[in-house]
């Protein structure tokens, strides 16, 4: 009602402005000038029921769904408009390659997924922000201007929609304590705000240190205070009276300038116009919203915009609006900006009209930047590339507005105080940022000539010429600037300033060529502009035609010309009117004009005109000679980079009719002619300063000018060639130094505008031709082997292609080169396929000259490794024959009654000594132990033995969540962990290592150096973490963190005789039999440190605690790190479709081996009442064990996992405090093959429970039985069937695990079989570990067992993914919650669109959770798991271990345990991340058709996902490679200035 009621009071008012301003002159201050900060959505929902609705509901003239509807409605049938989508920072435009009439000439995204341009060749980059969208802009596009949302429809005619601005003054933010009448408070209270501005000249820490000192607020606030000052441009820091305000105002700025001399801006405003500036703020997004439903809004307001005052002394709103824009703050600049990019820009007419207003202010407004600190993306200048890059408005500025002339004399203005007293350029002692302000402005005038006209009116050359004079003007001032001179005996003391010189004259190269091509397209106009420039020359004061001329004799010839010595005199490399001029004189060659060229200008003397480039060919030559070393570094710095601009002037500005008595000249300028001519002394003090080797050098740069001059005339204009020649031979002999990428060809040719499509147009010739020849030569090289072959025999030939591919090698070294610019999938399909042809020739070649002796050194290896493995096993078997044999010679008596005996146990010797069994009694011997290792320091060869010193091995420990069933799970000690690996394997600890042997004694010796030296480098700690004992494997610069120990293997002492006549041991005495099976073992002290070393490192990472030996789970972590590496390597061979015996290298599986020992020897060193205490907890979860509680359920714990720590652990029980006894090869081998049974069944359990379905056959009858037991304790309810396929599938990576665990344990060669093929590998891995082939028959053989396991379960108190249940009577509750099946799920990376421009379109509807501004983020997407991340934004801060760290670190520390892959989608770039403080990019997996990334979108070539490389990318995450891919890619780099990786 209240709505109602105001509305009815505005249209009745009289004055309706007044009216609306009083309503808000009492509403506003009560919504934002609380005391309080309100809640978010608070305020805005205020806002928009308070005011803005209201304001809308007056406007519409109805409820404002009503007449949005309609509106809508009335746009749909209405012509075509222009986007007009104002970009943010960071936002992705596209430009199209073939129908843009520039490059700043983009659409917004979704504009170009809907148009034509998408099957274009296109280019995408981000937006630097302040911009809009040109679709639907005629002048824009050559084709498809508007996309099928902006498409044309009918043209209806609708009525203009009027209404009164009356409060327009909320547009202009004027800084002052007077409001209107209207607006003025009732009763105005005594409350301020101390308002604090943003400013370019302090930084973050200066204004957080300052409002530290100045409001007495701690740190986070006043990091709160400077993020949204930086960001809105104000903040108000502090509320009170006006003299509390004061003194906090004084305090602020006193700080601050203590800090630099320029203060902090602060200002004291009412509580009430502070109110309503930030109502106007709101206020102008509001109306940008309004003005784009409908045109006629629009129309209105550009109408009032624009509109001249009533005094003819105001301007109109947006003059003012633009002249204020300086004073204004950031916030309130991009509400302008974007109200005037959605309104006066997106009409032709009105958009002429501000194009006039701003072109008359241009200088102001360019004077008020150039005084501001604020970027030019935040300025009103930078609207100046939406307006001089139109072609038509160019050229109506340029007729009406001498705009050329309009910016030349701004700039000249600027840069008159560093004019000398010859009116040259003089930059010594200027002001670095103002003069880059100043630079600035010459973007301005290549908008404007960037598109040449077709048609010339006379007004139009009238103008061009006008502002090409003013042009002439201004680089009559540069002609000759900062001339120096050679000094002789001293060197210079201070090196003069010469960056701010070169850096306008690089500006300016692109502006002369762009003249130029303007000249070219009026005939006209050419002649007069060269006219005008050669005039210019002439009046430059520094020519050498104001010498007078001598004579000179050489060769019989006279030279009748003005000397000069570039070694004595002075001399300047800044020469803008000769390069124009030559490049103009191009034109009127290339262009048939030069015919009239007498009629405007006096007969050329090229002899004059081609003096002062050619004394910088001279000073160019004698700074090469290091004739002028002692002008130091800054002439050296400035003839290098301009050495390529000097061949160019050699080309354009000598005549082509060559002389004799310019070769005369050119000994003059080059101090060559008294060598020359004979007349040189040793008393010539200048020709006596030339060495031997200088006058050597001169001598070839004068002949290589010459060559130039006569032969080099590859020019168009010049000689008969086009650009594309050019560009070809370019092409070609770049390619014939070096192969190069497309991308660092680009780089490498002459910069146009033309080149990217010159480019391609040749790349397909120089392919083409490349492959033919290459092709040729290699068919050549072959024949001359067939050749070979059949006139020799076959003693006397050596096929050997390598070396014919050494005669061609130039030829294959430009194929190569092809190859790198053809990149991988081409962009023409003629060039795609001749690439594709001339790589498969090669690959055929290579294969059929090195297959054959491939497959014979694979074949000879695997004989030989097969004798070596016969012969060791019968010398193992002599061994054991001889010993039974003299085991039955000296216990005859005992076989008397036994007389069969003595053969079968050897028979059962032979065959056991010949099987593949690693567990049980019938287990094989162990085939290898540790061969002599060398040390990779010293080169010291020693055998791993026991009481030797230590050999260890490099190893990086690290968390790891590769494995993990529940990403995002942490784990926690409290808990059943780590003694208990829950089954989803959410955190593990991997162990890997690279396999390099080091003595323990070398390797402290070298980590002692490490850390002495790297903490003297430059952020070494960004490398290596010394503190956590990191260091870089010497050999291969693998990071490590820990050693391994070599650990010898125990050959396996299983006497079969015995057991075949265990009843007679009780014949034996007690003290032989105690010493047949009792063995103690011991280390040597170095083995045992070394155990300690890595068990701590161990500890330490796997549980992020402090080094702690006493802590009880010591043991416990090592069997984890074997269980989960083991499990980490079997995922990777089975993902890779490879064998699980065979496939890891020899160094792998020496790291696999010694892990496995070193878990094994942990209980030696650990107490042994905690081993034995650990050993009863895991052997509780499978059979009852007195005074053991809290026990988890078989579907809580992974069994592998248990599996380890049981059979390293089952030895402590045969020791005790006093004996310390080992138990013996009988009863270890029963133990494990029972233990092995045991575990099997539970997990085969605990895969039934997770399975479905039933099947057929002899396996499905055993198993049929074991599901009838299941489910009499189940009821029937929880468990439905199962699968006896499902069960094996389920099972399977558990057995595979258990025999790359027993084959490191017990050195017992797996079948053969094993690896060669990964498929059918059940019954071979249950032969292996001797399990029945059938694996339920396990179930029958031991009933009893499992009918008391499953009824065990039934009263076990278990919780499943944090849910509690008391199983009474059933496991359904327990099943119904299992998420976990079998075998797991194998974790990959996500999957990514193969154009990446989806992922930008994902990346552009992006909003961060934390923030409810529009501002664009860093979208950054997580390969692990998908979810996009707000990165390096203040907003999505989080709290990790008490320190502030980005969004991106908070979620690797979650989803990864601290190892993160990321792609930041706006920049093309992936993110390695291995804790808070490391981290390295890595590029994309996306690549363009050259088969290049693009970081950051410098080119914005289309970009396709490359599966090769992503895979890559999967292989290093999979393999626990991101730590050392970090660790190595920043020891190639120079870390100068360390990014914050904990704020990504």
């Amino acid at each position: 009602m209240l709505f109602l009621f105001c509305h009815q009071k505005w249209q009745e008012a009289s004055n309706r402005g007044a009216a609306i301003l009083s309503y808000l002159g009492e509403q506003v201050p009560l919504i934002y000038c609380l005391e309080t900060e309100p809640q978010q959505g608070e305020e805005e929902q205020k806002v928009e029921q308070h005011l803005l609705y209201p304001l809308e509901c007056f406007l519409f003239g109805e409820e404002p769904c009503v007449g949005l509807e309609k509106l809508q409605q009335y746009n749909s049938s209405s012509s075509a408009q222009q986007c007009g989508r104002v970009f943010k920072e960071g936002e992705t435009v596209y430009t199209c390659r073939d129908c843009a009439i520039d490059p700043t000439c983009v659409l917004c995204i979704e504009c170009f997924q809907k148009s034509v341009h998408k099957s274009h060749r296109y280019k995408m980059h981000a937006s630097a922000g302040g911009g809009f969208c040109d679709c639907g802009d005629l002048e824009a596009w050559k084709s498809g201007p508007c996309c099928s949302q902006h498409d044309p429809g009918t043209s209806v005619t609708m009525e203009t929609v009027q209404f009164i601005f009356s409060y327009r003054y909320m547009l202009v933010w004027e800084e002052t304590y007077e409001l209107s009448e209207e607006l003025k408070p009732k009763v105005k209270e005594d409350a301020y705000f101390c308002v604090l501005y943003n400013d370019e000249h302090h930084s973050y820490d200066h204004v957080i240190y300052t409002l530290q000192r100045a409001i007495a607020c701690d740190q986070n606030q006043a990091q709160i205070y400077t993020a949204l000052i930086d960001k809105e441009g104000r903040k108000a820091v502090k509320r009170g009276t006006l003299r509390s305000c004061q003194q906090a105002k004084d305090n602020i700025r006193r700080n601050s300038e203590h800090i630099i001399q320029i203060p902090l801006r602060v200002e004291i405003l009412h509580t009430a116009v502070m109110a309503h500036q930030t109502f106007a703020l709101r206020l102008g997004a509001w109306f940008q919203k309004i003005i784009g439903y409908l045109v006629g809004l629009r129309e209105v307001f550009c109408q009032v915009a624009l509109e001249p005052a009533a005094d003819n002394d105001q301007l109109c709103l947006i003059s003012r609006l633009m002249l204020h824009d300086a004073k204004l703050y950031k916030g309130a600049r991009k509400v302008v900006h974007e109200l005037i990019f959605s309104s006066l820009l997106m009409d032709t007419e009105f958009k002429r009209q501000f194009a006039m207003k701003f072109t008359a202010h241009y200088k102001q407004l360019q004077e008020d930047f150039i005084s501001d600190d604020h970027q030019r993306n935040i300025s009103v200048t930078a609207l100046s590339v939406q307006i001089f890059t139109v072609p038509t408005l160019a050229r109506q500025l340029i007729e009406e507005g001498s705009v050329i002339k309009v910016i030349i004399d701004t700039v000249m203005d600027m840069m008159s105080a560093h004019l000398d007293s010859n009116n040259r350029f003089q930059f010594q002692g200027h002001n670095p940022d103002k003069f880059f302000r100043v630079q600035v402005i010459f973007h301005d005038l290549r908008y404007i000539l960037i598109s040449k006209p077709s048609v010339w009116t006379e007004t139009l050359r009238v103008k061009f010429l006008e502002g090409l004079r003013v042009f002439l003007r201004f680089l009559c001032c540069m002609q000759g600037m900062e001339e120096v001179k050679r000094q002789l005996g001293q060197h210079v003391e201070v090196e003069p300033e010469w960056e701010a010189g070169f850096t306008l004259q690089m500006q300016l190269r692109h502006i002369l060529t762009m003249f130029q091509d303007w000249c070219s397209s009026d005939e006209r106009v050419l002649l007069l502009a060269f006219q005008e420039c050669h005039r210019a020359l002439m009046s430059c004061t520094n020519q050498p035609f104001r010498r007078e001329p001598t004579d000179s004799y050489m060769c019989k010839q006279i030279l009748h010309a003005r000397l000069y010595k570039v070694s004595q005199e002075p001399v300047s490399i800044h020469l803008p009117i000769s390069r124009l001029l030559a490049g103009l004189y191009v034109q009127l060659c290339q262009t048939g004009a030069i015919q009239y060229l007498p009629d405007f200008v006096d007969p050329l003397n090229f002899t004059e005109l081609a003096e002062q480039p050619l004394r910088c060919v001279v000073l160019a030559a004698q700074v090469c000679a290091d004739m002028w070393r002692r002008n130091g570094l800054s002439l050296v710095s400035q003839v290098s980079v301009t050495n390529s601009t000097f061949s160019l002037v050699k080309k354009r500005k000598i005549t082509k009719n060559m002389k004799v008595e310019y070769i005369c000249k050119y000994n003059h300028l080059f101090e060559l002619f008294d060598i020359f001519n004979g007349n040189s002394s040793s008393k010539d003090q200048f020709c006596s300063s030339f060495s031997k080797t200088d006058q050597y050098m001169l001598t070839e740069e004068m002949l290589y000018l010459i060559i130039i001059i006569v032969g080099e005339r590859y020019v168009p204009g010049i000689s008969h060639v086009t650009k594309e020649d050019v560009t070809m031979r370019e092409v070609i002999h770049l390619l014939c130094i070096q192969p190069m990428a497309h991308s660092s060809l680009v780089k490498s040719l002459p910069e146009n505008v033309r080149i990217v499509f010159l480019l391609c147009c040749v790349l397909c010739f120089i392919v083409s031709f490349l492959c033919c020849v290459c092709c040729v030569l290699f068919c050549q090289a072959l024949l001359e082997e067939k050749t070979q072959l059949e006139s020799s025999s076959t003693e006397e030939v050596t096929f050997d292609f390598s070396l014919k591919a050494q005669k061609i090698r130039s030829c294959s070294f430009i194929f190569c080169g092809s190859q790198h610019v053809g990149g991988g999938n081409g962009t023409d399909s003629n060039t795609e396929g001749l690439s594709r042809n001339a790589s498969m020739t090669l690959r055929c070649l290579k294969s059929v000259v090195s297959a054959q002796s491939v497959q014979d050194k694979e074949k000879a290896e695997r004989k030989r490794k097969a004798e070596a493995a016969k012969a060791h096993r019968q010398k193992i078997m002599a061994q054991m024959s001889a010993m039974q044999k003299n085991f039955i010679e000296s216990n005859k008596m005992l076989y008397d009654n036994v007389p069969e005996s003595s053969s079968q146990s050897d028979t059962a010797a032979m065959d056991v000594d010949e099987s593949r069994v690693a567990v049980g009694p019938q287990q094989g011997v162990c085939s290898t132990d540790w061969e002599a290792q060398i040390c990779i320091l010293c080169q010291e060869e020693q055998e791993v033995q026991a009481q030797a010193p230590a050999m260890v091995l490099t190893a990086c420990v690290q968390r790891s969540t590769v494995l993990t069933q529940n990403r995002g799970k942490t784990l926690s000690p409290k808990g059943s962990y780590p003694l208990f690996m829950p089954p989803d394997l959410a955190v593990g600890t991997h162990t890997g290592s690279c396999g390099h042997v080091m003595h323990a004694t070398c390797w402290q010796k070298y980590f002692e150096a490490v850390q002495n030296t790297t903490r003297n480098r430059l952020h070494a700690d960004l490398i290596i973490d010394l503190e956590n004992g990191e260091y870089m494997c010497p050999l291969c610069k693998s990071l490590c963190n820990t050693v391994i120990p070599l650990i010898p293997v125990e050959p396996s002492k299983l006497n079969y005789l015995l057991i075949d006549v265990v009843f007679l041991s009780f014949f034996l005495s007690f003290a032989s039999y105690l010493h047949s099976i009792a063995c103690s073992l011991f280390f040597s002290r170095s083995i045992t440190e070394m155990l300690g070393v890595c068990a701590t490192t161990v500890h330490r990472v796997g549980l992020q605690t402090a080094p702690n030996d006493l802590c009880p789970y010591m043991p416990v972590m090592s069997w984890n790190t074997c269980a989960y590496t083991i499990q980490a390597i079997e995922n990777m061979l089975q993902e890779e479709g490879k064998p699980l015996f065979g496939s890891l290298q020899n160094r792998q599986l020496s790291g696999l081996k010694a892990l496995v020992q070193f878990s094994a020897a942990q209980r030696l060193k650990s107490s042994q009442a905690v081993v034995q205490k650990h050993f009863a907890d895991m052997l509780a979860v499978l059979v009852p064990v007195p005074n053991v509680e809290n026990t988890p359920s078989i579907l809580e714990v992974d069994f592998f996992h248990l599996l380890v720590g049981l059979v390293l652990s089952i030895p402590a029980l045969y020791q005790e405090e006093a004996v310390d006894l080992q138990p013996s090869a009988v009863s270890t081998a029963y133990n494990h093959l029972y233990l092995l049974h045991l575990l099997t069944m539970t997990h085969m359990l605990q895969v039934l429970l997770a399975s479905h379905g039933l099947g057929e056959g002899d396996e499905a009858q055993a198993a049929a039985e074991l599901f009838s037991i299941v489910s009499q304790h189940t009821d029937r309810a929880g468990v439905t069937g199962f699968c006896v396929e499902g069960v094996k599938r389920g099972v399977l990576p558990f057995l595979r695990c258990a025999a790359l665990f027993f084959n490191c344990l017990t050195g017992v060669p797996p079948p053969e079989e094993l690896s060669e093929s990964p498929e059918s590998q059940l019954h071979l891995l249950c032969s292996y570990l001797s399990l029945p082939s059938n694996l339920f028959q396990l179930f029958q053989d031991h009933r009893d067992v499992v009918t008391t396991l499953i009824k065990r379960v039934r009263l076990m108190h278990v919780s499943v993914n944090g849910y509690k249940f008391w199983l009474r009577n059933t496991l359904q509750q327990e099943i119904s919650h299992l998420v976990f099946r079998y075998p797991h799920k194998k974790n990959r990376l996500i999957d990514l669109p193969e154009d990446y421009s989806v992922l930008l379109n994902q990346a552009s509807h992006f909003k961060c959770p934390n923030s409810s501004d529009d501002e664009r983020k860093h979208p950054t997407l997580c390969l692990l798991c998908g979810v996009m991340l707000c990165a390096q934004s203040p907003c999505c801060q989080e709290q990790l271990n008490g320190e502030d760290v980005g969004a991106c670190t908070a979620h690797a520390a979650i989803c990864g345990a601290g190892v993160g892959m990321f792609l930041r989608v706006r920049e093309c770039e992936i993110i390695l991340m291995a804790s808070k403080t490391r981290g390295s990019p890595y590029p994309a997996p996306y690549l363009d058709d050259y088969g290049e990334t693009d970081p950051q979108l410098g080119r914005g070539n289309p970009l396709h996902l490359c599966p090769e490389r992503y895979r890559k990318l999967f292989h290093m995450w999979q393999q626990h490679c991101v730590l050392e891919e970090i660790a190595r890619s920043l020891e190639l780099l120079n870390v100068m200035f360390p990014f914050e990786w904990q704020m990504l």
